[in-house]
């Protein structure tokens, strides 16, 4: 379902910023963490730097080489890490063109198929001049990374938010850097992923026993955040399985399930997308479950036709002024002073 303007663009944010969490590791973390508004990071040590996904268009993923290069000193990443393929994480990955990617195996495929799609989903969005640039260096289970004095494990926890994702977690600081397995005071995103798997990665970040959570979007926060989550998918598990048995579509469920606390978090219609993971999964097990996607946002959007939309970075970032002339079905106008 392509967006227009006057149905999803939701406004400005302010600019992103940085968050140190740990002795030369930093969250960037973009406000208010809704769509297309996703945290990544850098661990530095010395000359030797290594960058945590990147951004959805090109102008917010150069605000965010601006802003670790003043912090770090350093101007070239050695490595950038995909921490799955989506393009809030990977469109900004041309934009450090001198660093090797690194991501599962899975992402790269995944990132190659991906394409530039989105962008014309979206024509309110400032893309940028953005270059597909899938992973190079690819791994299975784990890989272990050294930028300096730190030491990175970067494990392979998938499928859960989508097939290849992996946290990066390090462990002398205790510091975990999530990926999309886990927003903060924000519902998941699940219906290209796993419910069951979701579950057994956050058990598995559980053991990791972390001091600090950066999490895909939102902000950062601690280990008990993994316990809500958690708590959610049993909720989701338990009412796919209940009303899959009275015979309720995906969308009739969500309609008549009472949210409770949940409807506090962060878009809280994503519940419908969840709901046919899980009804999916309870049919043809985990594995062989399949989720139409566009029927699954078709489904978020009836439950809340304002629920999806882009919003911009005030002042930094070029955009696209929404009361101009694409009111009028013109071409898009650019902001002049961008």
């Amino acid at each position: 379902m392509a967006s227009s303007w006057n149905k999803f663009y939701r406004g400005y944010v302010e600019e992103p910023g940085l968050e140190e969490v740990g002795d030369g590791i930093y969250a960037y973390l973009h406000h208010d963490g809704s769509w297309g508004l996703n945290n990544s990071g850098f661990v530095h040590s010395g000359h030797e730097l290594a960058v945590i996904d990147t951004a959805l268009t090109e102008d917010r993923t150069r605000l965010f080489r601006e802003a670790m290069t003043r912090r770090s000193g350093v101007d070239k990443p050695q490595v950038l890490i995909n921490t799955h393929h989506h393009s809030d994480h990977t469109f900004g990955n041309s934009v450090f063109d001198d660093a090797c990617i690194v991501a599962h195996r899975l992402c790269r495929d995944a990132v190659v198929k991906q394409g530039l799609k989105p962008t014309d989903q979206d024509p309110i969005v400032p893309w940028g001049s953005l270059k597909v640039r899938p992973p190079q260096l690819l791994f299975d289970e784990k890989l272990e990374l050294y930028v300096g004095d730190h030491r990175a494990e970067l494990l392979f926890v998938g499928p859960a938010h989508t097939s290849n994702d992996i946290v990066v977690w390090l462990p002398e600081e205790r510091v975990l850097f999530a990926g999309d397995v886990l927003f903060h005071d924000a519902t998941p995103i699940t219906h290209g992923g796993s419910t069951a798997g979701s579950v057994r990665a956050l058990n598995t970040m559980k053991a990791l026993d972390p001091r600090v959570i950066v999490p895909g979007h939102g902000t950062v926060c601690g280990p008990e955040v993994l316990d809500q989550w958690l708590g959610y998918f049993s909720f989701i598990t338990d009412t796919a399985a209940r009303t899959l048995d009275a015979g309720l579509s995906v969308l009739d469920a969500a309609r008549q399930q009472d949210l409770g606390e949940y409807a506090e978090w962060q878009h809280p219609e994503r519940f419908v997308l969840n709901l046919h993971r899980a009804y999916e999964e309870l049919k043809n097990g985990p594995e062989a479950a399949f989720v139409d996607e566009a029927a699954a946002f078709d489904d978020m959007l009836r439950l809340n036709p304002s629920s999806y939309g882009h919003r911009i970075i005030k002042d930094r970032e070029a955009y696209i002024d929404p009361y101009s002339s694409i009111e009028r079905g013109d071409a898009p106008v650019r902001d002049p002073e961008a």
